[in-house]
């Protein structure tokens, strides 16, 4: 498994990647790790390799650029920071396509003599969110990946700049979600 095969150790300094991704950095690549060249970056969590195959992040979801959603441009940015015109290496876990038929994959670059896992740090740095399709199987280093999101929503970076936890309150029936000062909700019996 990726966080099995791949010991943490936080790097000593980065010119690309920040001091919140840290504890994305580990001392060797997944066995099987498989070495690519870039060609181009299309978003914060998809690329084409020099082949012209496309691969898509595994376990992450950024932003969109052609809805413009808020950070979008920023996720972009730190992925070409790290990958455009680079060498990369790639490891698999599960379906290596998605149906779209791109790779899935785990995205690693090689930095100060360790090795940065990009899904893991682009989580940290705030600019993507944890993501599993519904029929996938949970990722070995899924609770990682939690982990490092909450530390991006604790510190406000990114797309958590401005979150705030709130208690919210569902409908007897569970197909609502709701303030508890919400008119929609007045009167009615709720859960929290």
């Amino acid at each position: 498994s990726v966080t099995e095969e791949a010991q943490q150790v936080p790097p000593t300094t980065t010119t690309t990647a920040s001091s919140s991704d840290a504890s994305a950095f580990h001392k060797s690549l997944p066995k099987n790790a498989e070495k690519h060249t870039v060609r181009n970056i299309y978003d914060g969590d998809t690329l084409t390799l020099t082949d012209e195959r496309r691969v898509r992040f595994l376990g992450i979801d950024t932003p969109e650029l052609k809805e413009k959603e808020p950070f979008a441009q920023e996720a972009k940015d730190y992925t070409k920071n790290l990958c455009h015109h680079k060498e990369i290496w790639l490891s698999f876990e599960g379906d290596k396509e998605d149906h779209y038929g791109r790779l899935l994959a785990f995205v690693w670059v090689e930095q100060d003599g360790m090795y940065l896992c990009v899904n893991e740090g682009i989580v940290a740095a705030g600019f993507a969110r944890v993501y599993r399709p519904d029929n996938s199987s949970k990722l070995s280093n899924w609770d990682k990946l939690m982990a490092l999101q909450n530390q991006a929503r604790e510190n406000k970076r990114g797309l958590w700049s401005e979150f705030r936890d709130e208690t919210v309150y569902k409908t007897i029936n569970g197909s609502a979600y709701h303030k508890r000062d919400c008119k929609h909700i007045a009167g009615s019996r709720l859960e929290e």
